[in-house]
């Protein structure tokens, strides 16, 4: 593909195909960094007879390659601000997609597990690196439609998971799935090497020393930055926990099969990923992206709220679960952009690499906790803990948006 370059000047002036292939690569590294992080999965039952391991064992190879991305993931987003998202971006595709192929010619548990740690260690740089790239490269008038074209990707790259696993298992065995898998990553991170002039990172550097620290630190721990911290802890929580449990709910509560309960959940992860695509429409016309934050969530909050009643029958309750898929979906590019706008420029990667911290912290938590509910009180405090949550993120909001 022949993409004419421009690196200098306003991103606005690029070339459209250009400014598309910037968002079609760094989306395609995204979708497969989301595949990595649930292939395990469906292999799992093939893997514990072959390997005669428990799935306690197997499950530790799923926390280490989480864990290793986690500690890894601030020092990455700050590598990225010291020498560059391009560069940080490759080495990470490389390792990440590296590690999954070579899972997949091992016949040593041991070997797996060391791999899957090397993985997330690879794959804690893609957040920083992506927001630093889009952010440079894609014009302002068309970066809340890149943010959430990325965001998608991300959803699809779950999606993709129990549909392209199992159908590779089923053609060959667990090692050739992930060798395959793998090697799809490899091809992704030669296109970003390939692609290295299209990929624009105009952020300043910085060097490092005790002054880059110092800023690193200020930036943190100002006030808006640790708002958006605790936003993506309560608002992932409060998604975690719908998508989580939504399918005990439905069970428990309006006696409805499991099939049917899936279905809903699929409908609910559905219509997020519509709202994230309108969301990126919505971002791109407006400034006021704390406005669109505070309503989708005061949104999400009200309609989980009224499901959690009980007093509703079971389809609107679908129709609430829905609504509040669609305004979760709304929000990510706005949220995207109210992170960009507010991190400093030279710790662009460093800031989000910290605030994405807050998307583990929810997700791990929240299905404990709202499990937690449902065993002291009823099925219905799932709603009432997500419609919580979704209140505490939109006072995460006012307080970043305080003078």
């Amino acid at each position: 593909m022949n993409v004419p370059v421009n690196p200098a000047g306003d991103p606005t002036e690029r070339p459209s195909a250009q400014q598309m292939a910037v968002v079609g690569l760094i989306s395609a590294g995204h979708f497969i960094s989301h595949f990595y992080v649930l292939c395990l999965a469906p292999l799992l039952p093939a893997m514990a007879t072959d390997l005669q391991v428990g799935y306690a064992e197997l499950g530790l190879i799923t926390s280490g390659f989480f864990l290793a991305g986690a500690s890894l993931q601030l020092p990455a987003g700050m590598l990225v601000d010291r020498i560059g998202a391009k560069r940080v971006l490759f080495v990470g595709m490389f390792i990440l997609s590296g590690a999954i192929t070579l899972a997949g010619l091992t016949d040593s548990y041991w070997a797996l597990l060391v791999l899957f740690m090397v993985a997330g260690a690879g794959n804690c740089v893609f957040h920083p690196c992506d927001y630093v790239i889009l952010s440079s490269s894609i014009g302002e008038n068309k970066l809340g439609r890149a943010f959430s074209i990325h965001s998608f990707s991300g959803s699809a790259g779950f999606f993709a998971v129990p549909i392209i696993i199992p159908l590779l298992e089923a053609l060959t065995d667990w090692r050739t799935a992930l060798f395959i898998s793998g090697l799809c990553g490899l091809l992704i991170a030669g296109g970003i090497l390939a692609l290295q002039a299209v990929l624009i990172d105009t952020t300043p550097r910085k060097k490092r020393g005790v002054g880059q620290l110092r800023r690193t630190k200020d930036a943190l721990f100002s006030r808006r930055i640790l708002s958006h911290f605790v936003y993506f802890i309560t608002s992932s929580a409060s998604t975690s926990a719908l998508s989580g449990l939504t399918i005990v709910v439905l069970v428990a509560h309006f006696g409805v099969t499991k099939s049917l309960a899936g279905i809903i959940l699929l409908a609910y992860l559905i219509a997020a990923s519509v709202g994230v695509i309108a969301g990126g429409f919505i971002a791109d016309k407006t400034k006021r992206h704390d406005l669109v934050l505070i309503i989708t969530m005061l949104v999400a909050a009200l309609v989980t709220a009224i499901a959690a009643t009980g007093l509703v029958t079971f389809w609107i309750c679908v129709l609430m679960l829905i609504v509040a898929g669609i305004t979760k979906g709304i929000v990510a590019p706005s949220r995207d952009l109210m992170v960009r706008n507010d991190a400093p420029p030279e710790l662009l990667g460093g800031v989000v690499a910290f605030v994405t911290i807050g998307f583990t912290i929810g997700n791990g938590a929240a299905p404990a906790v709202a499990g937690w509910l449902v065993d002291i009180g009823t099925p219905l405090n799932v709603f009432w803990f997500a419609a919580a949550t979704s209140l505490a993120a939109i006072a995460c909001v006012l307080v970043a948006r305080r003078d």
